[in-house]
């Protein structure tokens, strides 16, 4: 009886140190993934689009040792300059000078303003591009927007998305109301802590006024904290939640009840 007693007891304390095993690992599993370092692109229409919807996420992505970069769809007009050198140069300096506060790192598509569309031949050029770069999450323009290169980026991103994106898609607002239409958010980001970072990688885009673009941007911020129960905020819409896809590494905050 007492041969069987110890017996049953050692298979008891084996199945018990498998079990603490097994859960030791999936804590360290889950640490793993915790700290995975991901790749999110942040794909908007022109230089200061990213910084001035997503500015505060790239700042808090980076800063947690994640890769961001930040796509234009388009950085000029024809032929125009800015101070006698070309629209495209000015504008593709201020963009990269911003990014390299925020950490990020900047693609430009060479596309012009008025050539930027939602085609064939584009939406391939950005597909490959996607699948060349492999993001685990992409960040673009809500798709109601006012202004046309914001629309076309939207929807040359959702269609990529719907055809072959093995990423989430996440939606950013600009300009609520007057650009980004009917933005109706289910994610709220505190961005207390980056907002002057934000504000410093705006002002980069000299060219653009960045002031009077801070002063829209700031009133959305503190509206969008409002509805969450912060003082500053950005908003975010997540298309779906992807089984085995990340999600944005950040700590969202839901509307206030």
């Amino acid at each position: 009886m007492i041969h069987s007693w110890r017996t049953f007891t050692t298979v008891v304390l084996g199945l018990v140190a498998v079990l603490l095993l097994c859960f030791a690992g999936s804590v360290q599993a889950d640490a793993a993934a915790a700290k995975q370092k991901l790749r999110v692109v942040v794909f908007g229409g022109h230089p200061d689009d990213p910084e001035s919807g997503a500015g505060g996420l790239v700042a808090m992505l980076t800063r947690a040792g994640h890769e961001v970069i930040c796509a234009y769809g388009t950085s000029f007009r024809g032929d125009r300059k800015i101070n006698g050198e070309p629209e495209g140069v000015v504008r593709r300096r201020e963009a990269t000078a911003a990014c390299k506060l925020l950490n990020a790192t900047p693609k430009f598509f060479d596309y012009a303003h008025e050539k930027l569309f939602a085609d064939g031949p584009t939406l391939e050029a950005v597909r490959a591009w996607l699948d060349e770069v492999k993001p685990d999450i992409v960040v673009a323009h809500w798709p109601l927007d006012m202004h046309p290169n914001h629309h076309v980026v939207s929807s040359l991103v959702w269609q990529c998305y719907k055809r072959s994106g093995v990423w989430n898609l996440y939606f950013f607002e600009v300009e609520t109301d007057m650009q980004s239409i009917s933005f109706r958010p289910e994610l709220y980001l505190d961005i207390e802590g980056v907002r002057d970072l934000k504000k410093q990688a705006l002002d980069c885009h000299a060219s653009q006024h960045p002031d009077d673009i801070w002063k829209l941007h700031d009133a959305m911020h503190c509206r969008r904290g409002t509805e969450c129960g912060v003082r500053h905020a950005e908003a975010y819409w997540l298309v779906e939640a992807k089984p085995g896809v990340p999600l944005l590494p950040v700590t969202f905050i839901g509307p206030k009840k």
